[in-house]
C-alpha cells in the first residue's frame, strides 16, 4: 500500500527546507529533550550552510510548535507540558474522526482493499508493534489511508500540519504507552469495517472512541 513516509513527490528543495526536514526528523527521533537548548553554531557547522537557512529552518520549526527561539540567546526545544500534549492529541482526534466519517462516504473500493490487505499483514504479526518505530509507522499508514479516502484536499492538508507536532509528542512520550498491540489492531479493525460498510455515523463514532480511549490512557500515565 501507499506509505505515508514515501508517498509525497520529490522536488528540488531550498536549503532551509532540507535543514528543516532533517531537524524535524531529529526532533521526532528524540535527539534533544524537552527544554534542551539547540546550538545555532553547531547546526551551521553540521549542515555546512550560512546562518540564514539555519534561522529560516528554525523559524519554521517554531511556527509549527517544536521549538522556541529566544532573542539574543538561541533556541530550545519546547518545554514539556502534559496539557499541551493532551490538547494536541484531542485536536488530532477531532479531525481524524471527521476524516473517518467522510471516508465512509467517499472511499473507492480499491482503497479499502489496499488498507484491508495492509491491516491483515499487521494483524498476523502484532508483536512487531511493540517497537516504537513499527507502531508509529503502522498507525500513521492506517490513518493516512483513511485521510486519503476522504478525497478532500483541505482535510488532508490540515491533517498533515496537525500531525507534524502530534508525531513529535507521541514519539517522545512512547515510554508511557504500555498498550496491547492486539487491542490496537482490533480497534482499527472496527473503524475499517464501518468505513467499508459506508456507515458514516458509526465510522466517526468508532474513530472518536478509539482515539479518545488512547488519549485517556496516556493522560493517566504521563507525569
Amino acid at each position: 500500500m501507499e506509505d505515508f513516509y514515501t508517498s509525497f513527490p520529490k522536488a528540488p528543495k531550498m536549503k532551509f527546507i532540507s535543514v528543516y526536514e532533517q531537524l524535524r526528523m531529529d526532533l521526532l527521533a528524540g535527539k534533544w529533550d524537552f527544554g534542551e537548548k539547540i546550538s545555532v553554531n553547531e547546526l551551521i557547522d553540521r549542515f555546512k550552510v550560512s546562518r540564514r537557512p539555519i534561522m529560516d529552518a528554525l523559524k519554521m520549526l517554531e511556527g509549527n510548535g517544536f521549538i522556541e527561539i529566544i532573542p539574543q540567546s538561541g533556541c530550545k526545544v519546547i518545554d514539556y507540558s502534559k496539557k499541551n500534549i493532551i490538547d494536541q492529541l484531542l485536536l488530532s482526534s477531532a479531525i481524524e474522526s471527521l476524516a473517518a466519517e467522510l471516508a465512509a462516504i467517499h472511499h473507492q473500493r480499491e482503497e479499502i482493499e489496499k488498507l484491508e490487505n495492509y491491516h491483515l499483514q499487521i494483524k498476523n504479526k502484532p508483536e512487531e508493534l511493540r517497537s516504537k518505530i513499527e507502531y508509529h509507522k503502522y498507525s500513521r499508514n492506517f490513518h493516512y489511508s483513511v485521510q486519503m479516502m476522504t478525497h478532500s484536499e483541505i482535510i488532508i492538508k490540515n491533517t498533515m500540519q496537525i500531525w507534524a507536532l502530534t508525531d513529535f509528542y507521541l514519539l517522545n512520550s512512547f515510554d508511557y504507552f504500555m498498550f496491547d498491540p492486539s487491542e490496537s489492531i482490533e480497534g482499527r479493525n472496527k473503524i475499517l469495517t464501518c468505513i467499508k460498510n459506508r456507515n458514516a455515523t458509526e465510522a466517526k463514532k468508532s474513530m472518536e472512541e478509539y482515539t479518545l480511549n488512547f488519549i485517556e490512557t496516556l493522560r493517566n500515565r504521563l507525569p
